[in-house]
């Protein structure tokens, strides 16, 4: 008996360490889709709401300090040279012509924004007030087809939505 429940717990270890491995590997995919501009912290949480078939969700990363001071004092003009080689995500997933906030059904569930909406549902640390910091000035979004890319300075996060569908 003693060996079978070092077994089944070696086992469990194991899988335990993969799934780690699984959702810190998605999360990287997931950051390289945000223009390397656009430096990232060590907060990130996602929520998803899609099927095995297709991504449909969002993540939020913060921002780092220096991102933050650089988006407040220049503005919409920081994006101007965001899509040169050392400047762009290493993988492109956004686009679209960036503009500023706000968003003006950011609150609504059903608006615009729904997978983020239905995305703060399915996460454990999705942080508050991104719907209402969307309804005011001094954020900047990009939105092309069922993605969209929002940058909040004022509360230091980056906000990516999408849908593979």
């Amino acid at each position: 008996m003693n060996r079978s429940v070092k077994v089944i717990g070696v086992s469990i270890a194991c899988v335990l360490l993969a799934r780690g491995g699984c959702v810190v590997a998605d999360m990287e995919w997931q950051r390289r889709a945000i223009p390397a501009k656009l430096e990232t912290g060590l907060f990130y949480a996602e929520g998803s709401c899609g099927d095995i078939l297709s991504y449909q969700g969002a993540q939020v990363f913060s921002l780092t300090e220096r991102t933050v001071a650089a988006l407040k004092s220049r503005g919409l003009s920081f994006f101007h040279d965001i899509d040169t080689p050392a400047n762009r995500a290493s993988h492109r997933y956004f686009s679209g012509k960036w503009q500023k906030t706000p968003i003006t059904d950011a609150t609504k569930p059903d608006g615009s924004l729904y997978l983020m909406h239905c995305a703060m549902k399915h996460s454990w640390g999705w942080p508050a007030g991104i719907p209402e910091a969307l309804q005011r000035t001094g954020g900047f979004y990009q939105t092309g087809g069922a993605r969209t890319l929002i940058v909040l300075p004022e509360r230091g996060y980056v906000v990516a939505i999408a849908s593979d569908r």
